[in-house]
């Protein structure tokens, strides 16, 4: 975009819009002006953000309200809003509070600016769902596991994809649109290991894994079936799991996160792909991990605990890499 285009869109946009605009460039929306035309970039966070915040707009618009209209009426749609369901009436407990944070997260954001007309966020006034958290963790059974996996076919191409990708799921613990979202660019290859770097996770934070010999022999097996055997061609954001199909237009596209559930679905028997997340703690705790090793491989924070969890958040290096490895029959 040009400086005389970019002035005036800045010059014909409304204090919310602009609010907007900045708010979710700041969780990563860009906007790339070049010769074939707009090119529009998301981050998951901003993506999400933004189907929010134009639904609840949209929502307001219906009885000609906006985002800083009366407080009091802006409450009680917002309210309504976020606990909306087409399907079932009222929204899970914890997809309200999600869309009550991302609300929450945009007033702070234009309120700070001054961009708004109200000077409080409606969203404070609203309580949130008293939700039990972690009340459905249940890991499953190390060695039931152990047995599914081997039965994958790893002769063809779908059994070693399957197999890599649930590989990396348990080994990981990583959350599913993290793995879902991993491409080429996001492999480190270290003679019989590798690393991959989850540069999407919870927080903004970088995470790193080396996976041991077996894992990684998984995931280069399937590259090779998948890519050939010169891996160093591949471009940077070659997708690490694509779709394998008859259907020639579907062919090759990266796999889509509902596939990945689908898998787990599959061989697993699980319709939840977190519960891989739950195995991998409660088998890093059979392995012998200690709590602290545990919440910082996973991301977790607090003010309390954050400067003893710093060291390690940046080390790829699991030193119950292999025990984990072998205790899922991962070979």
């Amino acid at each position: 975009m040009n400086d005389q285009n970019a002035l005036s869109t800045i010059v014909t946009s409304s204090n919310i819009d602009l609010a907007i605009a900045g708010w979710l460039q700041a969780h990563g929306k860009t906007i790339i002006e070049g010769e074939e035309g707009r090119e529009i970039r998301h981050t998951r966070t901003s993506k999400a953000y933004e189907e929010t915040i134009t639904l609840y707009r949209a929502t307001l618009a219906q009885i000609g309200l906006d985002v800083d209209s009366d407080v009091s009426q802006v409450v009680m749609i917002a309210q309504r809003f976020a606990s909306f369901s087409s399907r079932h009436g009222r929204a899970a407990k914890t997809t309200i509070n999600q869309r009550l944070a991302t609300l929450s997260s945009f007033y702070e954001y234009a309120l700070a600016r001054q961009l708004l007309r109200i000077e409080v966020n409606p969203i404070r006034l609203i309580k949130r769902e008293k939700v039990q958290q972690y009340a459905g963790a249940q890991p499953l059974d190390a060695e039931d596991v152990a047995a599914r996996l081997k039965s994958i076919d790893r002769s063809t191409a779908l059994g070693k994809r399957d197999y890599a990708l649930l590989a990396v799921l348990l080994q990981t613990g990583r959350r599913l649109h993290e793995v879902a979202d991993l491409q080429w660019r996001h492999v480190t290859l270290q003679g019989q290991k590798a690393t991959l770097t989850f540069d999407h996770c919870k927080g903004g934070k970088v995470m790193h894994d080396t996976l041991p010999a077996p894992v990684a022999r998984a995931l280069l097996e399937w590259l090779h079936e998948a890519y050939g055997r010169d891996l160093a061609r591949l471009p940077a954001d070659t997708p690490l799991w694509m779709v394998l199909s008859r259907n020639t237009q579907q062919h090759g596209k990266p796999l889509g996160i509902q596939a990945v559930a689908d898998l787990c679905e599959k061989y697993l028997n699980v319709s939840k792909v977190h519960a891989t997340r739950h195995t991998w703690a409660h088998n890093m705790i059979e392995a012998g991990a200690t709590i602290n090793e545990i919440q910082a491989r996973l991301g977790h924070e607090s003010l309390a605990t954050t400067g003893r969890y710093v060291a390690m958040l940046q080390s790829a290096e699991n030193r119950h890499a292999d025990t984990l490895a072998a205790m899922l029959g991962i070979e």
